[in-house]
């Protein structure tokens, strides 16, 4: 019986951090889905390719995701032109936040 609770207790701990790895590993690849679906809006709202950057945060169990959209000084009213577009391709679990405006 103590041979079987030392193997649990022994890799118990490597188990944890092996689920919790692939739980951050898929919050991750959902977040990189996100963002393509989010610059290819914006080069369909847009006509093409542009200067907007973007940048997505995956959500975790206590916060939500987050889409940040950011241009140079010159190209501000690129995000303005297609952020109405973005925000509502944009899937619930994430919020939008535009930097320079």
């Amino acid at each position: 019986m103590s041979e079987i609770l030392t193997v649990i207790f022994g890799t118990a701990p490597v188990i944890l951090a092996l689920v919790w790895r692939n739980a951050t590993d898929r919050r991750r690849d959902r977040a990189e889905t996100v963002g393509a679906g989010v610059r290819s809006t914006l080069a369909r709202a847009l006509g093409g390719e542009s200067l907007i950057a973007v940048d997505v945060e995956p959500p975790t169990p206590w916060t939500r995701g987050r889409v940040h959209l950011s241009a140079p000084d010159g190209y501000r009213r690129l995000v303005d032109e297609a952020c109405l577009d973005v925000a509502q391709r944009l899937p619930l679990a994430y919020d939008l936040v535009i930097h320079g405006c």
